[in-house]
């Protein structure tokens, strides 16, 4: 068995570990977005969110390239329709961000 053939068989597995930490470095961002929007500008509380928008949203583009990736390689996005690609459902917001990325 190749590396190929392994990366093949798991890939599902693969695909749901990168949008369930696509979907959570998403949450954090709004978390800090929030914070933000909240804080006074200028405060060490806004600087630090702005910080950490920053730092998520470069996370969350490596994620979506990494999924690009993985999607180049196994064509999972065209598989959507199997059940072992149900789970992706579950994951709206982060296939929203994967294919407005495609798009751009």
């Amino acid at each position: 068995m190749t590396p190929n053939d392994i990366l093949l068989r798991h890939a599902p597995t693969i695909v749901k570990t990168l949008l369930q930490q696509t979907d959570r470095k998403y949450k954090r961002f709004l978390k800090f977005s929030n914070t933000s929007y909240n804080s006074e500008v200028g405060t060490s509380q806004y600087w630090k969110a702005v910080s950490g928008m920053e730092q998520t949203q470069l996370e969350l583009d490596q994620l979506i390239s990494e999924l690009a990736a993985m999607d180049e390689y196994t064509r999972w996005s065209e598989k959507l329709h199997q059940d072992r690609y149900k789970f992706v459902e579950k994951y709206d917001i982060a296939m929203e961000k994967y294919k407005g990325k495609l798009v751009e």
